[in-house]
């Protein structure tokens, strides 16, 4: 495989479809080919938009178990997205945090010229609003899109789709099927960017490898 500094390629997919497997294994084989490479788990974690989540929670989600009562807990969450000044709020908040987050994880590393393999990403975060705020196919795209605007955009996106019903199995932190369902909805609405790679999550790791390392060798030609 020819060297090639600076690639920037994610994972993204529900929870349990491989995504953390695929990738770690990426970031191994580029490493034995002697390109830096650098894995990085990049779920959204809450900084500015932590005080308007632990008052939304103190107030309104308080009483509701995601565990024990999905429905209930994500009725009383899609309400609150409902409101425009506590969605809208959220948003402009979470975008900064995405924004700082990902300049520090993958932003600097890239300008360093090293390969990122990045295990979930924006789209990741999309695909939770688009639940919470009951996003139609339109909306997801425009969304991708909004975010996207001052953030690193991927040379190689991987999407590893998966059954809800096989993915619930997988795991055993889930509240509930209808969470993971939601998600792929807004996953496969994604799916349609032209850029993406759809992979079969119901394939074995080895198969789905062999189509990654694939793809990745078609890239690395290519530039």
């Amino acid at each position: 495989m020819s060297r090639h500094k600076g690639l920037f390629i994610c994972f993204i997919g529900i929870d349990g479809s491989g995504k953390t497997t695929q990738a770690r294994a990426l970031d191994l084989a580029l490493k034995e080919d002697g390109i830096r490479s650098r894995y990085v788990w990049n779920r959204f974690e809450p900084g500015l938009t932590r005080p308007l989540v632990a008052v939304g929670r103190k107030l309104f989600l308080r009483r509701k178990d995601i565990y024990r009562d999905y429905d209930g807990y994500f009725a009383t969450k899609r309400r609150l997205f409902g409101n425009r000044f506590l969605s809208s709020s959220y948003r402009c908040l979470l975008w900064l945090d995405c924004l700082y987050q990902t300049t520090l994880k993958i932003g600097l590393p890239l300008a360093r010229g090293e390969t990122v393999i990045c295990d979930r990403y924006l789209y990741d975060t999309v695909a939770d609003i688009a639940v919470e705020s009951s996003y139609s196919e339109a909306q997801v795209r425009t969304a991708v899109y909004r975010y996207l605007t001052l953030m690193p955009r991927p040379d190689l996106m991987f999407l590893i789709d998966l059954p809800e019903e096989t993915a619930f199995r997988r795991k055993t932190d889930i509240p509930a099927i209808d969470y993971l369902a939601r998600r792929r909805q807004a996953y496969l609405y994604m799916s349609r960017e032209k850029e993406m790679v759809l992979l079969d999550g119901t394939s074995s790791p080895d198969e789905i490898k062999k189509v990654v390392m694939s793809k990745v060798k078609e890239l690395c030609q290519a530039r």
